[in-house]
């Protein structure tokens, strides 16, 4: 898995105080074990004068790349911030980047696109977990390699502004690739939707998750609601709450979290908090997308 570029643009009139700002993002990564990779991050950002505002960099502390997804996390190691009075050395960030396939110097018709988690403002970052990848990228390249190369078309990726609302919905399905449950069958049905003009915590939806085993028993069987949902281009990442479960009453109120990517190659992810030893789940972030169904589909507008 591999992850590399620098890219960056002027940030929009939903960033307020800092719209117009031109930020920049370079990454250099790369790793077999997500959890062990090597690289490093360097971002920038200053006000449209030249002053700068904020520059730091680190080290990569994990790293999973998947088909054009990648999702990496980072320690800050060297900081300059003379227009933000906090401290940032030592702190966490996690960084989700989207390649687009777009190659060099052609026409922007599809951008890549990055979002990212700061804990140094007390965003809670989780390792192989972030967010949707929010920020088209006006100059720039980033390259994702993560396995197959079946990336999006940029023509088939009909993207509409935050403005407009954003919405996902899958039914999908298939068999099980993960030791021990390999050849169950897992079916995923999610749906949600923020209306235009409302925030990424009203959105409005739901989930409903079944595994059996091959013979049918029923191994889970849980439902809830959608809590946050994120949208960045074709990438979104919705997290939610069990309301229901046939199998396992002790699940309602637990957290959960989905990733859809909608591409050539469609590509669901999850991350249950069921237990203590799960790594934390927080609102709108969640793992690269990496289950491709063996039916069904899934859209991200």
């Amino acid at each position: 898995m591999e992850v590399a570029g620098k890219a960056g643009g002027a940030l929009g009139p939903e960033w307020r105080d800092y719209a117009g700002d031109p930020v920049s993002f370079e990454v250099d990564a790369r790793a077999v074990d997500p959890l062990n990779p090597t690289g490093t991050f360097h971002v920038v950002h200053r006000k449209p004068d030249g002053r700068l505002l904020a520059e730091f960099s680190g080290k990569v502390t994990s790293l999973y790349a998947v088909d054009e997804v990648a999702t990496l996390t980072g320690v800050i190691d060297e900081a300059e911030h003379p227009g933000l009075p906090l401290e940032m050395a030592g702190q966490k960030i996690a960084l989700t980047v989207y390649d687009s396939g777009r190659p060099r110097g052609s026409a922007p018709r599809a951008s890549d696109r990055i979002g990212w988690v700061w804990g140094f403002f007390g965003a809670p970052v989780s390792r192989v977990q972030g967010t949707a990848p929010h920020f088209a990228v006006s100059w720039g390249d980033f390259r994702v390699e993560g396995g197959p190369d079946q990336r999006s078309s940029a023509a088939q990726v009909d993207v509409q502004s935050d403005a407009a609302g954003s919405r996902i919905y899958a039914v999908l399905g298939g068999t099980s690739k993960s030791p021990p449950f390999v050849g169950d069958p897992l079916r995923f049905a999610l749906a949600a939707r923020i209306a235009p003009g409302d925030n990424a915590l009203q959105v409005k939806g739901g989930f409903h998750v079944t595994h059996h085993k091959p013979d049918g028993q029923v191994v889970a069987d849980f439902q809830g609601r959608i809590t946050c949902l994120a949208v960045g281009g074709p990438v979104a990442v919705a997290t939610g709450v069990v309301t229901k479960s046939l199998s396992a009453p002790q699940l309602v109120g637990k957290p959960v979290s989905f990733s859809l990517k909608d591409g050539r190659t469609d590509r669901l992810g999850w991350l249950w908090g069921f237990t203590p030893a799960d790594e934390p789940i927080t609102d709108c972030q969640s793992i690269t997308p990496f289950y491709a169904p063996d039916w069904g589909g899934l859209s991200v507008r």
